[in-house]
């Protein structure tokens, strides 16, 4: 197989039930998907054997938005949103076959910081069990 590279972009994160779905994408500068794995230590027994410590993955969506202060902006819905699991849907890139849905925490948003700056907000939404590869649609993909 030939080495391979994409680039993030352009593509989609959307937040919430289809019907009410919010598109994010235009906000964000920086975003990813990222799981974090935590190895428990393994456990002697008195026969000289070990016994496995427990692995998990825990997953995050990661990303930084600039900021907008206008009623429709991404730092007032989360704000609005603050706390509730949200249905999400990135897809990161509109030329490829693969996104990820799962259901994400809403927190809400660091708002300011440099005075006549363009500021930019940092964020982490908890995601809630596994996400799961699908198509573009949605559609879960069978994976070989």
């Amino acid at each position: 197989m030939a080495p391979k590279s994409h680039t993030l972009g352009p593509g989609s994160l959307k937040l919430g039930e289809t019907a009410s779905q919010r598109e994010t994408a235009q906000q964000l500068v920086k975003f990813s998907l990222e799981p974090s794995s935590d190895f428990e230590d393994d456990v002697p027994v008195l026969s000289g054997e070990t016994v496995a410590g427990d692995a998990s993955t825990d997953w995050a969506l990661k990303g930084t938005a600039n900021q907008d202060y206008d009623l429709d902006s991404f730092e007032l819905w989360c704000y609005q949103q603050r706390l509730q699991d949200v249905p999400f849907l990135f897809t990161p890139s509109n030329d490829l076959a693969v996104s990820w849905s799962g259901v994400c925490t809403i927190v809400p948003l660091t708002v300011g910081g440099d005075v006549k700056k363009k500021n930019t907000s940092d964020f982490e939404f908890r995601v809630i069990g596994e996400p799961t590869p699908v198509d573009i649609d949605g559609t879960p993909l069978v994976l070989t």
